[in-house]
């Protein structure tokens, strides 16, 4: 006889203390529908197999077991002439009533053909230290993507920039159902993958183990976790789109599933800002090579794809394939290639304020810019199990890419009051090549001992760049009004730069437990890298190059060896954990001047402390907290100790003697959520002080030139705070999503030898408003920016200046397989300098028409900035120099646009329109 097994199931929250848990039922017989008396109840603890409680049903079938410890446990219910029923019934500090309702308990002779599970899942819990979203728990508009699904999702930020955040951190890596199967990076811009795919949005820290990069102690993962039937057969879309003059789009992409493997295929070209694929496609079809990198000042990175509306005038072609397979039952081998040509040329004029000590002055500048990259990347990897407990992967990448770019720019020099003084041209011609070849090997061993781990880690980069160009400049003095040439300033130089870098990294981490509850950790580091980097500069004589400049020629070699030992200690239980720890670092520097026959010589030596702390009040509440101290090393552009004077008017020199900076990381947040009323909220804070930090010590001459060199300082810090929440109203129809947000940060520099302190305050607030019914969704938004910087050099510097933006959105559905989409920004710039006080709106609109029964053809009319106002516009600040930039950008078009796709099923594909 099979048994029926009915099991009531809840993830579980960690439950209150003092909370008590109760199950009733009533139980009938299955022949005459009566109450059945004196059936047996029983409940077991799962985890130690005891008996926690005992009873029998009354002269009315019911029976009830009060008082129960919150905990994971079967009941049993039996009678002699019935087959008996079992539960199970996973308790927490929400669902901790049970009530069964009427119970039948089948004859002794019933066989029973399947087994029915009831399930449910909160809309966000976490399962161990994994923050987990259930996707289908959150409603988005038909057809939607990845990226309308992350937005959504409370606590997870895509900017305007593409870059991904979770509870104010940024997301360093994505995974797809835990592999690297789909890509090794994050991006951003899902503009393809169906937010139905999805079931469910993983974000947790794992340790970086990134051997040659130790500036981040642990990185933060979203993992896509895929549901079933969107991994099967094949699936693909071709699409084209123009306006039968200028502009145009095109993509192939297809995916072949079979068993363990899959082959995709992709290619695209495009002339609008639409000149990548998003998000989605990159996962949806193994995209990986399809990503950017950028690392901020607080060294935090992130990940984008280019299709973020870019600056400039784009074209690209990309193309490739991906193969991935498990080719025998322990051996897994990724395979795949991209090939990627960009063009891209760009108009910017940039105010440049400089705000000395004794005097102000201006700089007005044009720039032209025309770049061509291509790039070939080759990626290989295996995953082979060797037996039960070991396991090791290899992965080598290789690329080699060129680059052409042209630039020409005209610089004013003006008083205060606006007089010029001084115009340069400056004419950049540059052409590059370049290969890089990453190979990591890691191997992984457990052992019968739970929690007991070893892992080693070795990474070899080897990386060679070439690159030769001409660097011309002309220089005019203005005297009262009267233009005069100085050829003294003019430049006609060859520039070769030939750079090489070998790096040997290994680290080596063995886990043992001491207890159930506490664990020691220790590790090993050793980083060997050696760095070369030949500059030269000839001038033009006699009809050719020929004439070295010494000033701006410089061979130089930069080794480094670093061994750093350490040892943690682990304290975990259900509801806190606690990681205490410390680094020994010992690193040698030894530097050659070849040219000048010189070395230079440092050792540093630094204790590394760190702790982690985490406190899980239940599944949808916990507080983190974190303390980190990193030792960072000068690049070999900060070192080489040679002038670079590709900007005439903004020479850089090296600085050989610089010494490593020492960094103090906290971190802090709380975040809360409430799965029956989908209200939450997200807190977090970050301090950052740094010791021996890189600055700039930057020297004016009488014309405006200036020389920086980087120089260590002390004191600078970087601190935020940022608190969001969501609100659900009327059954959760409309949703209101306010934050705010502050930062403050000091930097200290130096101008003409004197001592400068820029010190920069902002503050923000925002508020997002959804309203989601059956054929209609709309949006609306606000966010106001505010900040201030302030200089002790000269007090005219503090010039405050803010930004808001306003949006809206609609998507509607209308009878005949049509819809509507439309959105609105406005952006109003104030308090920057004249002409740069920029407001303006982006309307955006489409509408679409969908075809055949599966809707597999969706025609569309799009078009893009219809007021023709767009524009990007922004202000950066750095010393004693504040500098607002104006770039072109494609503004009004239409296109029309027709999307095919198809898949092995033939069923409807919930993409987007576009």
């Amino acid at each position: 006889m099979r048994k029926l097994f009915l099991v009531l199931f809840c993830f579980p929250a960690l439950w209150a203390s003092g909370q008590k848990m109760s199950i009733s039922g009533t139980v009938k017989d299955t022949v005459t529908n009566t109450p059945l008396e004196y059936a047996v109840v029983t409940a077991v603890r799962i985890k130690d197999s005891i008996l926690v409680a005992f009873s029998r049903t009354d002269a009315n079938g019911h029976f009830e077991l009060k008082d129960l410890a919150i905990d994971t446990v079967q009941v049993t219910i039996s009678s002699p002439k019935f087959n008996e029923q079992t539960y199970y019934v996973f308790g927490s500090a929400v669902n901790h009533e049970f009530d069964f309702g009427k119970i039948v308990l089948p004859p002794k002779s019933q066989q029973l053909s399947e087994v029915v599970i009831y399930a449910f899942k909160d809309p966000v819990y976490y399962k161990g230290d994994t923050l987990i979203y259930t996707a289908d728990s959150f409603k988005v508009k038909p057809n939607a993507t990845v990226e309308d699904l992350i937005k959504k999702l409370p606590g997870m930020r895509v900017d305007a920039q593409g870059k991904i955040t979770s509870q104010g951190k940024a997301v360093d890596q994505v995974l797809v159902d835990g592999d690297e199967f789909f890509g090794t990076d994050p991006t951003v811009a899902t503009k393809n993958l169906s937010a139905s795919g999805v079931e469910s949005v993983q974000v947790y820290e794992k340790k970086n183990e990134n051997t040659s990069d130790d500036s981040k102690e642990t990185v933060q993962v979203m993992n896509l976790k895929m549901k079933d039937d969107a991994k099967k057969g094949y699936f693909g879309k071709a699409s084209g789109a123009t306006d039968a003059q200028k502009f145009y789009e095109g993509e192939f992409l297809a995916n072949k599933f079979k068993g363990r493997q899959k082959i995709s295929v992709f290619a695209l070209g495009s002339n609008t800002p639409r000149s990548g694929f998003g998000w989605g496609d990159v996962y949806k079809y193994g995209l990986d090579n399809d990503v950017s990198k950028s690392t901020d000042d607080d060294g935090n990175s992130y990940w984008y794809t280019s299709d973020n509306q870019a600056q400039g005038i784009p074209r690209t072609l990309k193309t490739g394939f991906y193969y991935v397979d498990k080719v025998a039952k322990n051996t897994k081998i990724n395979f795949n290639y991209t090939y990627n040509n960009n063009l891209l040329q760009t108009k910017s004029s940039t105010r440049s304020q400089y705000f000395l000590s004794d005097t102000n002055y201006v700089t007005d500048n044009t720039t032209e810019s025309t770049q061509l990259t291509e790039s070939h990347a080759l990626n290989f990897g295996i995953v082979q199990n060797i037996d039960s407990m070991t396991d090791l992967e290899i992965t080598p990448k290789f690329q080699y890419s060129t680059n052409n770019t042209s630039s020409s720019s005209v610089t004013d020099f003006l008083t205060s009051t606006d007089t010029l003084t001084r115009r340069t041209a400056v004419n950049n011609k540059n052409k590059a090549f370049g290969y890089n070849l990453n190979t990591v090997a890691k191997l992984t061993r457990r052992f019968k001992k739970k929690d007991r781990l070893l892992v080693f880690t070795y990474n070899n980069v080897l990386k060679n760049d070439n690159a030769n160009g001409i660097l011309q400049s002309t220089n005019t003095s203005y005297y009262t009004g009267i233009p005069i040439a100085d050829d003294s300033l003019s430049v006609n130089q060859k520039k070769t730069n030939t750079s090489q870098t070998i790096n040997h990294s290994a680290k080596l981490i063995y886990t043992e437990p001491l207890t159930k509850k506490i664990k020691l950790e220790f590790e090993y580091t050793f980083n060997y890298n050696v760095t070369k980097q030949d500059k030269k500069s000839n001038n033009f004589a006699n009809g050719d190059y020929t004439v070295v400049d010494p000033l701006y020629s410089n061979n130089f070699k930069n080794i480094q060896m670093l061994n750093k030992a350490g040892v943690k200690f682990i304290y975990e239980t259900k509801k806190t954990r606690f990681a205490l720890g410390t680094r020994a670092q010992q690193r040698e520097m030894i530097s050659y001047n070849i040219l000048e026959n010189q070395k230079f010589s440092q050792n540093g030596n630094s204790l590394l402390p760190y702790l982690t702390y985490t406190y899980r009040f239940s599944d949808t509440k916990r507080f983190n907290f974190s303390y980190y101290t990193a030792a960072n090393q000068p690049s070999i552009y900060q070192l080489q100790p040679v002038k670079d004077n590709t900007n005439p008017n903004q020479i850089v020199i090296g600085n050989a003697d610089l010494k490593q900076s020492y960094q103090h990381k906290f971190e802090a947040s709380f975040n809360t959520y409430k799965p029956l009323t989908g209200r939450y909220m997200w807190a977090s804070a970050n301090y950052t002080l740094t010791n021996n930090g890189f600055s700039n010590s930057t020297r004016y001459d009488s014309i405006g030139r200036t020389i920086s060199q980087t120089v260590n300082v002390n004191g600078n810090y970087t601190a935020s705070a940022y608190l969001g929440g969501g609100l659900p109203l009327f059954s959760k129809k409309l949703n209101l999503n306010p934050s705010v947000n502050a930062d403050l940060g000091k930097n200290t520099n130096y101008i003409n030898l004197q001592k400068n302190v820029n010190t920069q305050k902002g503050v923000g607030a925002g508020m997002d408003i959804y309203i989601d019914l059956d054929t209609v969704t709309f949006s609306l938004g606000a966010n106001y920016n505010y900040n201030s910087t302030n200089s002790s050099l000269n007090s005219s510097s503090t010039k405050p200046y803010s930004a808001q933006r306003y949006t809206a959105s609609i998507m509607l559905k209308l009878p005949f397989k049509f819809s509507i989409e439309s959105d609105v920004q406005y952006n109003i710039n104030s308090q920057r300098t004249a002409g740069y006080n920029i407001n303006y709106f982006l309307w955006n609109a489409s509408i679409n028409k969908t075809f055949f029964k599966n809707e597999n053809l969706i025609v569309s009319l799009i078009g893009n900035d219809l007021l023709n106002q767009n524009i990007s516009t922004s202000r950066s600040i750095q010393d004693n120099i504040i500098t607002d930039t104006k770039t072109n950008i494609i503004s009004r078009y239409f296109l029309l646009k027709a999307v095919f796709k198809f898949n092995s099923t033939k069923t409807k594909d919930n993409d987007d329109f576009n």
